[in-house]
């Protein structure tokens, strides 16, 4: 017998048929949620940091607030995404005749951010890496002009296109197990789990793209 995790990752169609009958239980999903914030985190907190070179010195000593302002909002973040993706998969579920508790539909999304656990953290490590190579213009970011080219550095540099990259290959990862849990809590066909998953991921990863400059 296989560890439920292991079920959950491989084989989410047996994972969540088990749970069909079963009463919606939130613990780990909720905690898949948490990690991923938190997994989140350090990286948000050294975008900030190379910000600092580009600010007056009396500003430098304050950097470290806006770090943690950065990753609790990345903390917060994901838990917004989490309740936006609940409730876009709930109605549109419902569109496509899906009957079922939203507390399941709850559990299916959060045990999908596990893979995003795993996402999170290695793209924290690329941007930890990354970013003291990180050759700035010297420019004013304060003007309009300077503000762009900054901009441009950034999402152009390897360490933006590696966590891009990583972001977008974990929520595939994670839309595969959010078509079984919402098939299963929502008694959907399996291709009708698909339209509901697959539609609102679909548009989220080409914002993502879109972020990049590359559409």
């Amino acid at each position: 017998m296989s560890h439920w995790i292991v079920d959950l990752l491989l084989n989410p169609d047996a994972f969540f048929r088990e749970r069909a009958g079963q009463e919606a239980g939130l613990k780990f999903p909720l905690l898949f949620v948490l990690l991923a914030g938190l997994a989140a985190a350090p990286g948000a907190y050294t975008m900030v940091g190379i910000m600092g070179p580009l600010l007056p010195p009396e500003a430098q000593s304050f950097l470290w607030i806006g770090g943690v302002i950065a990753a609790l909002f990345s903390l917060i973040g994901t838990i917004f995404i989490f309740i936006l993706f609940v409730i876009v998969f709930h109605l549109l579920s419902a569109v496509l005749r899906g009957v079922g508790d939203i507390k399941k539909s709850f559990e299916a999304v959060g045990y999908g951010f596990l893979p995003m656990v795993l996402g999170y953290v290695l793209s924290s490590v690329a941007i930890l890496y990354y970013a003291p190579s990180i050759v700035l213009p010297q420019v004013d970011p304060t003007t309009p002009a300077g503000a762009e080219a900054f901009g441009q550095a950034i999402a152009s540099s390897p360490m933006t296109m590696m966590s891009a990259i990583l972001g977008i290959l974990f929520i595939l990862w994670s839309a595969n197990i959010w078509i079984f849990g919402m098939r299963h809590a929502r008694s959907l066909t399996l291709r009708n789990a698909a339209i509901t998953v697959g539609v609102p991921v679909g548009i989220y990863i080409i914002i993502q793209i879109w972020s990049l400059g590359v559409l």
